[in-house]
């Protein structure tokens, strides 16, 4: 019994660190007639894979629900290393000021 509830511990604790920044965006009637706008981007009714601004959308006329697909970087040497977007990745790199060389020992939360 111990070990299963050592088993959901860890489990709720990986699910909570995994999880994306999310949210939604509400229409009013015959504001979304077209798609959904984002950060000035008309995008078309149902799924979205993947935005110009890294998130994972669903469309509809009466609501738009995004998360993203990345994780942010937190509790990284903030002396010796710094935090670059690659957007073509949609993913944040942790990397040595001089020079540009990954760093380790740093976390991820969504």
């Amino acid at each position: 019994m111990k070990i299963f509830l050592a088993f959901l511990l860890a489990m709720g604790i990986i699910v909570t660190q995994g999880d994306a920044f999310c949210f939604s965006k509400l229409f009013k009637p015959g504001e979304a007639e077209k798609g959904c706008m984002l950060d000035g981007v008309l995008y078309p009714f149902g799924e979205i894979p993947r935005t110009e601004n890294c998130f994972r959308c669903s469309c509809s006329k009466n609501e738009m629900h995004c998360c993203s697909l990345y994780h942010t970087p937190v509790n990284y040497d903030k002396e010796t290393c710094k935090v670059i977007f690659n957007k073509k990745n949609c993913d944040y790199e942790v990397v040595q000021k001089h020079p540009s060389k990954p760093c380790s020992g740093y976390a991820r939360v969504g």
